[in-house]
């Protein structure tokens, strides 16, 4: 008979033999299967030498999986520890996920992936900085691949892909796209992408990164991305304007960027009024964004354009990409318009706390040196009325941190500011 070992959670079993485990989930190569249950789970260990690693690992899958009692950023500081833990410990967290197991072992996308109790820790790894979708970098022998799992917006991001590809090489390649198999209301989609890499055959550094360590690099940084983007805008939707494929909102196509941009500002007008804003000048702001000269037929935007999404492909000089879409149909000023709003953010904080800001001086070169290089001229009432709407949504979520004590209120009154000042200016 195996020996039990109570776990609080479930059972450590000293089991003799794996085949009465088949249908667990193996946790690394560590011997350690977990049979999972409602109020439990047994989990079997083929060695009894590795005992002490089975409760090692029970514990870090229950930690992972418990981001309410200890939030988000700590979760990512253990798997950040993990890194130095034996192999066992270090590798279970990739590996509890059905739906990244299912595409790595049954999709078919995968023949040159070796078994996954075979994996070393390197191989399978968890990126940061999604805000969406869990994404994960897969090392096979000839190629390293970004897996994306997501229940939406998959389909618009290969869309995109495939449309700035003739325009903007450094965009990733699409290499497959589908859906996870799954009894429940939302299915999980998924979407791989070669991995980028840089001049040297290296995974690329993010934008961000690189400014943290070389600051004064801002502008040049900022007439790379001037001169990617307009790449990317050349690629036109003839199909119309606002969210497509996949994507939330799909459902109706509009005919014209302002008829869309219109909607979108209704839908928020009563957080507007909150800020103590009438109806007749909700509706002067309706008319402006009505009579804006946006283009006539839809460009595809990227529609998240910040450092975090720029990727480093060269340093002398500075060539960029941009990764990490939520794609949409419309006006190039809608690209723009988040560089603009960090610049002006920042002036209402320093003039706040009447203190000198660095990321102001960051963001103001990294304008300019946009500007230079971003050849099509942007309508000014085009820009300001982008500024305005992504404010609005800027203005909720942080509202929202600001509940959950993530935000300070600094940080929410700037907004809520840069939203009387913008309708202000749209009518007067």
């Amino acid at each position: 008979m195996p020996k039990r070992v109570p776990t609080g959670s479930g059972t450590v079993t000293d089991h003799p033999s794996r085949e009465t485990a088949d249908s667990g989930q193996l946790i690394g190569d560590s011997g350690v299967t977990v049979e999972a249950g409602s109020q439990g789970g047994l989990l079997y260990v083929s060695n009894p030498a590795r005992l002490e690693a089975a409760l090692a690992c029970l514990l870090t899958t229950a930690l992972m999986q418990r981001t309410d009692l200890f939030g988000v950023s700590y979760t990512r500081g253990v798997r950040a520890k993990l890194e130095h833990a034996p192999p066992s410990v270090r590798r279970s967290w990739v590996e509890v996920g059905p739906s990244l197991r299912w595409v790595l072992e049954d999709s078919g996308e995968f023949p040159d992936l070796p078994e996954l109790d075979q994996l070393t820790s390197e191989q399978v790894v968890e990126l940061g900085g999604g805000v969406d979708a869990a994404t994960y970098l897969v090392r096979c022998p000839r190629r390293d691949v970004v897996v994306k799992l997501k229940s939406d917006g998959l389909e618009a991001e290969a869309r995109a892909l495939r449309a700035w590809k003739p325009y903007a090489p450094r965009v990733p390649d699409v290499l497959g796209l589908g859906t996870v198999p799954s009894v429940g209301e939302r299915s999980t989609k998924y979407l791989l992408l070669a991995a980028l890499k840089n001049d040297e055959g290296q995974i690329v550094e993010p934008a961000a990164e690189y400014l943290d360590r070389s600051p004064a690099s801002a502008r040049e940084l900022g007439r790379a991305v001037g001169a990617e983007l307009h790449r990317m805008h050349q690629a036109v939707d003839k199909t119309g304007f606002g969210n497509f494929a996949d994507s939330p909102g799909s459902e109706r196509i509009y005919r014209s960027w302002s008829g869309y941009l219109a909607d979108f500002f209704a839908l928020h007008a009563d957080f507007v009024s909150q800020l103590g804003i009438g109806e007749d000048r909700l509706q002067a702001t309706l008319a402006f964004i009505r009579a804006c000269p946006f283009v006539a037929e839809g460009r595809f935007l990227h529609g998240d354009v910040s450092i975090r999404n720029v990727a480093i492909f060269g340093y002398q000089p500075i060539t960029v990409g941009l990764l990490d879409p939520n794609p949409l149909s419309g006006d190039p000023s809608w690209d723009v318009a988040p560089m603009m709003n960090n610049v002006a953010y920042n002036e209402l904080r320093a003039r706040r706390e009447n203190m000198p800001s660095k990321l102001l001086e960051r963001d103001r070169n990294l304008l300019d040196g946009f500007w230079e290089s971003y050849p099509d001229r942007v309508a000014e009432e085009s820009l300001l009325t982008a500024q305005l709407v992504q404010a609005l949504l800027q203005a909720e979520h942080r509202q929202d941190r600001l509940r959950h004590g993530q935000a300070d209120t600094v940080e929410v009154d700037v907004s809520y500011e840069f939203i009387r000042t913008a309708v202000d200016r749209v009518a007067p």
